[in-house]
């Protein structure tokens, strides 16, 4: 029987993908090691130009295999996670060493925050006050846009460069200090890089996350009051405290992997797709299972209650991993 080639292509990439966060999970593979597969992307063009000079012979399904295969590397090291935090990646901490001019002002009762960066480092917190102030490095001491008014914020990658968006930033590192009095629309925006977001006493109506080839570790754990999230992970990997507090909200994982911890006594729904390339391990955490949605027993009489939509397409969720969600 002659394999079918589309089908035997789609395998070696499935089968590399999974591999590698595999491996990195098992103490196979370094974050270094993971962060230099990226690198791979020049077999693609050797695969393509094999497919063309052995095309009308036997081997030409050997191009198809290699770009399939280095495809599959490079997938595989984003799902782990290793572009972005390891030294060998294009947006690795440290190629910005230059520190640029502290940035500060304040928000009246209520504000909408809108951060956005480009291959770097993103580090938020919440002071008491209604002051706000971004500092940091960058390569040349210039730093990000910033807009602000009475009430909101923009932080945006500098455009002055040009380039692809995973090379403008030339790893950046922002300290973002956000208010903890005003009331807060949060949106933020990370396109290949790392991020630490503690929000700890900010009161915040909507949080609208999107990590596109990152790695991200959401720390909701003491917020004043939060209302809903709107999270979407497009390969990479995401760490969710989620608050002691009532919420709903999604968050979607496409080629990722997410991992939730639950404070004691908070009730949870959690609904879910039904790709059969994602997995969801909510089995054994106290929840019970109806078709695509785990629920915690007496949710709906529940006091303090966590309502999420969790789907995954080529990704994962975990509840509660031992190793937590930092």
């Amino acid at each position: 029987m002659k394999p079918n080639r589309s089908l035997l292509g789609w395998g070696v990439f499935l089968i590399l993908a999974g591999a590698v966060p595999l491996a990195a999970r098992s103490g196979y593979l370094t974050n270094d090691q993971i962060g230099r597969l990226w690198q791979l992307w020049p077999l693609i063009l050797i695969g393509i130009g094999l497919g063309l000079v052995l095309s009308r012979t036997r081997f030409d399904l050997i191009g198809g295999l290699v770009v399939a295969a280095t495809l599959g590397l490079m997938v595989g090291g984003l799902l782990a996670g290793g572009l972005v935090i390891a030294s060998g990646g294009p947006c690795a901490t440290g190629n910005g060493s230059v520190s640029f001019a502290d940035r500060a002002g304040a928000i009246s009762t209520s504000g909408a925050i809108d951060l956005q960066l480009d291959c770097g480092d993103l580090n938020v917190s919440i002071a008491p006050g209604d002051g706000w102030q971004v500092g940091g490095k960058s390569s040349d001491g210039k730093g990000p846009d910033i807009e602000s008014t009475g009430s909101s914020l923009r932080v945006q990658t500098a455009r002055d460069a040009a380039g692809p968006f995973w090379v403008s930033g030339l790893g950046e590192t922002w300290q973002v200090t956000l208010p903890g009095t005003p009331r807060l629309d949060i949106e933020i925006q990370l396109n290949a890089g790392k991020a630490i977001v503690d929000l700890a006493g900010a009161t915040v109506g909507t949080l609208d996350l999107q990590a596109n080839a990152g790695s991200v570790a959401l720390d909701l754990t003491s917020v004043a009051s939060i209302d809903d999230i709107d999270v979407q992970l497009n390969a990479g990997s995401l760490g969710v405290v989620l608050p002691a507090t009532s919420m709903t909200g999604s968050i979607h994982a496409n080629a990722g992997s997410v991992r939730l911890c639950a404070p004691p006594g908070t009730a949870l729904r959690f609904s879910t797709g039904e790709s059969f390339l994602s997995g969801y391990d909510y089995a054994g955490h106290g929840l019970v299972q109806n078709g695509t949605t785990w629920t915690t027993p007496g949710f709906d009489d529940a006091a303090l209650k966590i309502d999420l939509e969790t789907v995954a397409n080529a990704g994962s969720f975990t509840l509660d991993p031992e190793a937590g969600c930092g």
